[in-house]
C-alpha cells in the first residue's frame, strides 16, 4: 500500500474542509453557464454578445476556472471545443495548445487585449511550453475568450490559429480581496505533489479618482520518479518553484480621459539535476545545460483610455523582456582547434526576447456602421550568442508598422456584415495584408447563423530573416542557416455555423471550418553554405502548403433544475497539399475529441461534477517505417513492430465538488483520474542499430512516444485536489 507525507499546508486545507462540513450552509445562486446573451469583447475589439460576435468563441467563465486545478494557460483549456492541449508534455511539464488543427506557436496569447506571444527563439530545443505558464494568479483573471479561427485583421502576426485573450478584473472601486490556497496530491508515489496560492487586492486610494491592484501567485511542486525505459526527456515533472507578482495603478482624469499603469514579473524555476532538461555540463565536456533552467518576463503596459463624442479611444505601450538563463555554451560548437581550454565553453548562453508594442485604436458608431480603426508598431530584438564565435553577432532585431480597420455594419437589425483589413509594414519582409469577412444573421430569437472569410499570418523573427548562421543544435552537429527571403506563413480559413437555442435550457451551436494554409516554413539541407563545417546544415523556406477542416458542436443543457449538463465534440483533419512530406497531416491531432461534464446542484449551496474527456489515437509516425539498418528509421521501424502505426486512444473520468460555505468562503476539490489510468502502461523494450551501427536499447509505449520530444498524451494517475478560497 503506497504511504506517503502531506506537506503541511495540505493538511491544513483538509483540515479547513473537515471543519467547513459542519458550518452553516447558504444559498447562492446556481452557477451560470455561457448563453447567448454572454458579453464578449475579442471578437471585434468593442464589447457584444456572443450571438452577434463575428466569429466562433468559447468562455471559460470565472466559476469554470474556480473548479480547475490550473498550473498554465493550457490546462484551463482541456474541454474547449477546436482546443488541442494533449499532442505531447514539454520539457518543464507544460502543454502546448493547439487550435483548430494548427501548430502551437499559432496561437496568440492575450491579456486583456495586449500582446503576450513573443519569438519562440527564447526557448529553444523544447521549452516552447514555458510560455503558457506567464499568466495571471487566477483569482485575477475575470474571464478567458478563446477565438477559434485566424484572426490578423485585429491582432496581428501569430494569430493564424486563433487568440486566447484573458480579461483580468478591474480595480474595484471599494476595497475588497481573494486569498486562494490549493493542493494537489498524487495517489501513486512516483509523481509529485504540489500546492499554489494566490492572493488579489484592490481598491481605491482616492476615491473615484486614484485605484490600485496588487496580484501574485506562488507555485511548489515535488520531485517525480522517471516513468520505465526513460533516460533522457520524461512526460514525468521535475521540481519546480514559480510564482508572480503584478499591480495596476488607475487613474480618473475626467469623466472622459482615465490612464493606467500595469506592470508583472514572473518567474519559473525548474531542477535539472536527473538531466531531464538536458544533459548536464561535466568538467570535461559541455552539453548545454546546468542544474536548473530558469523562464523570467518582466512587463510593463501603460496606456489611456478616452470616451468622447465621437467614440472611445484606446491607447497602451507595452514593454516585455522574456529570457531563458540555465542554458550554456556546449562544447561541440566550436571547431576542434578551438576547444583545448577555451573559456567560453560551458560559459552563459544568453537567451533574450524584448518586445515593445505600441497600439491605438478608435471605435466609434456612424449610423448604422461602428468602425475600429488603428495603428500599431511593434520592435522585435532577440538576444542569442549561440553562433557569436562564428559571426560576431549576438543581437537581432526587427520592426513594424500596420495599419488596421474593420466596420460592423449593421444591415438590418437581424443581420450584420463585419469587414475589414490590416496592411503591415515589415523591416524583414515588406508588406502584407489580411482581410477578413464575416456575416451574423439572428433569424429569430432562437437561431443564429454565422459565417465568413478571415485570414491569418505569422511573421519570420528577427532571427529566422537573419542572413548568417543563427543557432547550433544536435550538440554542435548542425548548424542552422537563417534565410532573408523568408516570407510570412498564411492562412484562410472558411466556417459556417449555427447557434440555436429554443428554450432557456437548451443551446446547442455547430460549426464547420475549412482552413488552407500556405507558404509554411519547412527546414531544407543547406550543406552549400561556405559556413557549414559539421556533418549537417540546415535553413528554412517558404514551401509546404496545407489544408485542415472538421467541424465543431456544444451542447448547454439544463435537464432538471438540479441537473445540467454541457458536451463538445471536435473532428479535426489535417493534410500537407504540397511540398515536403506531401499527403502526411500537417499537424498530429485526434481525428475525434468529445469532452461531456454532468453537474448535480445537490443542494443551492453544494454542486457535485462529473467529467468525461475523450481523443481518438493519433499517428505515432509521421510516414510509416521501412527497415533501414541504422539510426532513427531504424528504432522507429522496431517500434513500429510493437505498437503499430498509432498513439492509442484513451478515456479519462474526473469527479469534483463546490461548496460555497458563506459569502467569502469557497471549496472546491475533485479526484482526477477517477479510475486511474495508467498512461505508461503496456511499456516494452526493444533494441535497434544507431547511426554508428551499435546496439541501443530504448522503450515504447502505447499512449506517447519519448524522443528528442515527447508525443502523444501523458496524464498523472489518480490526484486529489482542493482549493480553499477567500473573499475579504
Amino acid at each position: 500500500m503506497h504511504s506517503f507525507s502531506l506537506r503541511p499546508l495540505t493538511l491544513a486545507i483538509l483540515g479547513a474542509t473537515a471543519t467547513s462540513a459542519f458550518a452553516e450552509t447558504h444559498s447562492p445562486s446556481n452557477i451560470p453557464t455561457t448563453t447567448l446573451s454572454t458579453i464578449v469583447v475579442s471578437a471585434s475589439g468593442f464589447e457584444q454578445q456572443l450571438k452577434d460576435a463575428p466569429a466562433s468563441i468559447s468562455v471559460i467563465t470565472q466559476e469554470d476556472i474556480q473548479r480547475k486545478n490550473a498550473t498554465n494557460i493550457a490546462d484551463l483549456l482541456v474541454d474547449v471545443p477546436g482546443v488541442d492541449v494533449r499532442n505531447g508534455v514539454g520539457k518543464t511539464a507544460g502543454l502546448n495548445v493547439s487550435i483548430r488543427g494548427m501548430n502551437a506557436d499559432d496561437t496568440l496569447i492575450l491579456i486583456d487585449g495586449r500582446r503576450q506571444t513573443t519569438s519562440t527563439d527564447v526557448t529553444p530545443n523544447g521549452f516552447g511550453e514555458a510560455a503558457t505558464g506567464f499568466m495571471p494568479p487566477l483569482s485575477a483573471i475575470e474571464r478567458i475568450e478563446v477565438i477559434r479561427g485566424p484572426m490578423s485583421t485585429l491582432y496581428g502576426s501569430d494569430a493564424m490559429g486563433g487568440v486566447i485573450n484573458i480579461i483580468t478584473k478591474k480595480v474595484s472601486d471599494e476595497w475588497n480581496g481573494n486569498v486562494t490556497v490549493s493542493g494537489n496530491v498524487m495517489e501513486h508515489g512516483a509523481e509529485a505533489d504540489s500546492w499554489k496560492t494566490s492572493f488579489l487586492v484592490n481598491g481605491p486610494l482616492v476615491n473615484d479618482v486614484l485605484g490600485l491592484q496588487l496580484r501574485g501567485s506562488y507555485y511548489d511542486r515535488g520531485q517525480s520518479e522517471r516513468v520505465e525505459g526513460s533516460t533522457g526527456r520524461d512526460p514525468r515533472p521535475t521540481t519546480a518553484h514559480n510564482y508572480d507578482v503584478g499591480g495596476k495603478l488607475t487613474y480618473k482624469v475626467d469623466d472622459q480621459n482615465a490612464l493606467w499603469l500595469d506592470s508583472f514579473y514572473s518567474h519559473q524555476n525548474y531542477k535539472n539535476e536527473d538531466n531531464r532538461l538536458g544533459t548536464l555540463d561535466l568538467p570535461t565536456k559541455a552539453s548545454g545545460y546546468k542544474d536548473k533552467l530558469i523562464f523570467n518576463r518582466t512587463q510593463f503596459a501603460i496606456g489611456h483610455d478616452g470616451d468622447y463624442n465621437f467614440g472611445q479611444w484606446n491607447t497602451y505601450i507595452s514593454h516585455s523582456e522574456t529570457e531563458t538563463k540555465g542554458r550554456t555554451l556546449p562544447t561541440e560548437i566550436f571547431d576542434e582547434d578551438n576547444q583545448v581550454n577555451n573559456p567560453l565553453i560551458g560559459s552563459d548562453r544568453k537567451l533574450k526576447n524584448t518586445d515593445l508594442i505600441a497600439d491605438t485604436h478608435i471605435i466609434s458608431t456612424i449610423g448604422a456602421h461602428k468602425v475600429t480603426s488603428g495603428v500599431e508598431y511593434k520592435k522585435q530584438t532577440i538576444q542569442d550568442n549561440i553562433a557569436q564565435h562564428k559571426t560576431g553577432k549576438n543581437e537581432f532585431d526587427k520592426d513594424s508598422w500596420s495599419i488596421y480597420a474593420e466596420d460592423e455594419w449593421r444591415l438590418l437589425d437581424s443581420l450584420s456584415l463585419t469587414y475589414g483589413g490590416r496592411f503591415e509594414d515589415h523591416s524583414g519582409f515588406g508588406g502584407h495584408f489580411s482581410p477578413r469577412a464575416y456575416l451574423v444573421w439572428n433569424t429569430n430569437d432562437m437561431l443564429t447563423i454565422k459565417g465568413g472569410v478571415s485570414t491569418g499570418y505569422k511573421a519570420p523573427s528577427a532571427k529566422a530573416l537573419e542572413n548568417s548562421l543563427i543557432n547550433v543544435s544536435g550538440q554542435g552537429e548542425n548548424y542552422v542557416f537563417g534565410n532573408p527571403d523568408l516570407k510570412p506563413e498564411t492562412s484562410t480559413n472558411y466556417e459556417l455555423g449555427f447557434n440555436l437555442q429554443p428554450t432557456d435550457n437548451i443551446n446547442f451551436t455547430t460549426t464547420g471550418f475549412y482552413n488552407q494554409i500556405k507558404d509554411a516554413i519547412v527546414s531544407i539541407d543547406a550543406e552549400n553554405n561556405p559556413l557549414c563545417d559539421v556533418s549537417t546544415c540546415t535553413t528554412n523556406i517558404n514551401a509546404n502548403k496545407a489544408k485542415v477542416y472538421g467541424a465543431e458542436a456544444t451542447l448547454q443543457y439544463s435537464i432538471l433544475p438540479e441537473w445540467d449538463m454541457k458536451a463538445a465534440y471536435t473532428y479535426t483533419r489535417s493534410e500537407i497539399t504540397d511540398g515536403e512530406n506531401e499527403g502526411t497531416y500537417y499537424n498530429n491531432q485526434p481525428r475525434n475529441a468529445f469532452n461531456l461534464t454532468s453537474t448535480w446542484h445537490l443542494v443551492p449551496a453544494v454542486d457535485l461534477w462529473l467529467q468525461y474527456e475523450y481523443k481518438s489515437d493519433r499517428q505515432r509516425f509521421l510516414t510509416t517505417p521501412t527497415a533501414p539498418a541504422t539510426g532513427l528509421g531504424s528504432s522507429n521501424y522496431e517500434e513500429y513492430k510493437l505498437f503499430g502505426d498509432k498513439l492509442a486512444g484513451y478515456s479519462v473520468f474526473n469527479l469534483g465538488a463546490s461548496y460555497i460555505v458563506s459569502d467569502q468562503l469557497r471549496l472546491n476539490m475533485a479526484v482526477n483520474n477517477l479510475l486511474d489510468k495508467d498512461f505508461t502502461e503496456g511499456a516494452k523494450s526493444y533494441e535497434y542499430l544507431d547511426n554508428r551501427g551499435r546496439p541501443q536499447t530504448a522503450t515504447g509505449y502505447k499512449y506517447l512516444d519519448i524522443g528528442s520530444s515527447t508525443t502523444g498524451t501523458y496524464i498523472p494517475g489518480r490526484n486529489y485536489w482542493l482549493s480553499v478560497s477567500y473573499d475579504f
